[in-house]
């Protein structure tokens, strides 16, 4: 595949962006902890922070929503769903793990789609990306044990796990769904990120209604975090990505994005004053490398 050429520069400020989107995934998993710690219930936060992020993708592009089509619009309704679960079961479990934890676990996901295009996708692998996914559950294992001092996930940690598993099957099935398509990735994420709106309003209305009065009394900071959230982890880092497809090879961003939980233990020690000891951070240097060995791999065989 060939990709547009670009200056020297413009590579320099393509990485920056794609090293801000890493960045703010990354603060994300602390921020959503201190967010919860705040008192905004789940699917008050995900309305919230949604709903906020739509106006962002409308200032950062052209959507034209006439000229939506019903495969786009399948689609949208499709990973909408999917991103709804997965950020619930993420903010679920970042409230009963650490951050850095949820950093490192999900980051999993990367892995865990090799085994989605074997078994559902037919594809072969080759034995190096196989050796990248048992290098990423071998760190897995150790972070446990840092964890517990014995090999076993707490529930935090499960949920994170089951998170990363439906995060690694959206990224096969995204790639499956739109592979060869002449869909608007623009008008997909449109649909995908208000459907996530939808479902958390329709959540709070069915099972919280009360928690729509706490939204007066949010404080300034935490409001300070939810839009960094909408703006930045969300409306800029979707916008980032479908640009930088469009003009850089995958495995260059994969390359960057990997360094997200790289950030997330960073800002889990810097907002919330988590510890990290040596056996977490062997287990996450572990996830992190497999994660990039797999991306450039996978680079070989597109590029």
């Amino acid at each position: 595949m060939t990709y547009n050429r670009l200056s020297n520069t413009h590579l320099y400020f393509l990485d920056l962006g794609l090293l801000v989107i890493a960045l703010s995934w990354g603060a994300s998993y602390s921020l959503m902890q201190l967010i919860i710690q705040a008192g905004v219930t789940i699917p008050l936060f995900l309305m919230l922070r949604f709903a906020l992020s739509v106006p962002f993708m409308f200032i950062g592009t052209k959507i034209h929503l006439s000229k939506i089509t019903k495969g786009e619009l399948v689609n949208g309704l499709l990973f909408g769903c999917l991103l709804y679960v997965i950020l619930t079961l993420e903010t679920l479990g970042v409230k009963q793990t650490t951050a850095a934890n949820a950093g490192f676990l999900i980051a999993l996901s990367v892995v865990i789609v090799p085994f989605f295009e074997r078994f559902l996708g037919k594809r072969k692998q080759s034995k190096f990306i196989y050796f990248t996914c048992i290098l990423s559950f071998i760190g897995g294992g150790i972070l446990s044990l840092a964890n517990t001092g014995k090999f076993g996930f707490n529930q935090g940690d499960w949920i994170i796990l089951f998170a990363a598993l439906i995060r690694g099957f959206q990224i096969f099935m995204f790639g499956k769904q739109t592979s060869g398509k002449s869909y608007s990735l623009i008008n997909i994420t449109i649909i995908e990120l208000a459907i996530v709106t939808l479902l958390g309003f329709i959540t709070v209305l069915l099972f919280e209604p009360t928690s729509l009065y706490f939204i007066p009394k949010i404080s300034v900071k935490i409001w300070g975090y939810i839009l960094f959230l909408s703006a930045m982890a969300t409306a800029f880092a979707f916008l980032m990505q479908l640009y930088a497809a469009k003009v850089t090879s995958p495995t260059r961003v994969g390359l960057i994005l990997s360094l997200e939980p790289a950030f997330a233990a960073l800002f889990a020690i810097v907002l919330t004053g988590e510890h990290i000891g040596v056996l977490k951070s062997i287990g996450g240097l572990m996830i992190i490398s497999s994660a990039l060995l797999g991306r450039i791999a996978e680079g070989r065989c597109y590029e």
